[in-house]
């Protein structure tokens, strides 16, 4: 398939599975903070690049689950 390579990020992995993206990750980290926890970049980076990551495949890929955790 020709085309730009996409890939996202969500927190609700059952509903993007109906969509069925070329790529993506998914977190269980809370609403509105899908790439990662407020204030914390070490973990936004993490999960931004983990996203990214998944361009340099051939599309479709399984989601990704990332195992990052809200903050406590």
């Amino acid at each position: 398939m020709e085309g730009i390579a996409t890939t996202l990020t969500t927190w609700i992995a059952g509903v993007t599975r109906l969509t069925a993206p070329p790529r993506g990750t998914f977190t269980q980290l809370a609403r509105g903070s899908t790439a990662g926890n407020r204030h914390d970049t070490a973990q936004q980076r993490r999960v931004l690049e983990a996203t990214l990551a998944l361009l340099a495949q051939d599309a479709p890929v399984e989601l990704v689950r990332l195992r990052e955790e809200v903050a406590g």
